[in-house]
């Protein structure tokens, strides 16, 4: 770390926080900045200008305080639209579509039901029936039991409380206390399996997509046939998916 810390420019140190203090506080004076920052006037006033006409902060001409430019709204939205979770998963769906053949599916929760947002088909035989934009049950897929096992205590009850757990095939969980037992055991693996509860002859593991926030952000997934996804020989791809799913969220800026 000391080795790091020589390469450190002091000036663009000291731009940075002047940038970061104005974020936090919005509008600051000359005075209120140089406090807050412990500088002299003459040192960040230097620096403002500079970001000022660099459109990175601006000034008010009315009190003459500063806040941020227009520049820090284009690049976030820039940083938005670059790191968006379908932007940043896409890599990952391949690298999984890849190496299994399979249909590796990116979906969120929205409204109480899975919502797909990005699919690669498969080469294998088996086809799925989701497409991009379309909706299944939370708690017959593995993307939703997954989302669900990782939302807020009050949410995830307040979902399970108000959901009706209709049958989607004769393995579908629609029983409430074992699908919340099922939801525990979830959030303590770290991945769902769907066994053949949204489409007989079809597993799928999952595994949770977390933000910056660390808030559950969707989840990714992969479904293949039974028969090449046996129950006692799911911890190799659970555990690459699993992967996909921290490469993702590290992408978005989720740290543990």
């Amino acid at each position: 770390m000391q080795d790091q810390d020589r390469y450190r420019i002091s000036s663009i140190e000291k731009a940075l926080d002047v940038i970061e203090a104005l974020a936090e506080h919005d509008n600051l004076s000359l005075i209120e900045l140089s406090s807050i920052l412990g500088k002299n006037k003459s040192s960040v006033y230097r620096i403002l200008l500079t970001l000022e006409g660099r459109g990175f902060v601006s000034r008010h001409h009315e009190n003459g305080k500063y806040c941020l430019g227009f520049k820090q709204l284009i690049i976030s939205k820039r940083l938005l639209e670059n790191n968006s979770l379908r932007v940043c998963a896409l890599p990952e769906m391949k690298r999984l579509s890849d190496k299994y053949g399979d249909t590796v599916n990116l979906g969120v929760l929205n409204e109480g039901a899975v919502l797909y947002i990005d699919i690669i088909e498969g080469t294998n035989s088996l086809r799925m029936n989701e497409s991009i934009g379309s909706t299944s049950p939370f708690h017959a897929t593995a993307i939703g039991k997954v989302i669900v096992s990782h939302l807020p205590r009050e949410e995830r009850d307040r979902l399970l409380q108000s959901t009706i757990f209709e049958p989607v095939t004769a393995a579908t969980i629609t029983d409430a206390a074992a699908l919340k037992e099922e939801i525990n055991l979830i959030r303590t693996r770290g991945y769902a399996i769907d066994n053949e509860e949204i489409v007989v002859g079809a597993r799928c593991i999952s595994a949770p997509i977390f933000n910056s926030s660390g808030k559950v952000e969707g989840a990714i997934s992969i479904s293949g046939a039974a028969h090449r996804y046996p129950l006692d020989g799911l911890e190799a791809i659970a555990k690459d998916v699993t992967q996909a799913a921290e490469v993702i969220s590290h992408k978005l800026g989720f740290y543990r």
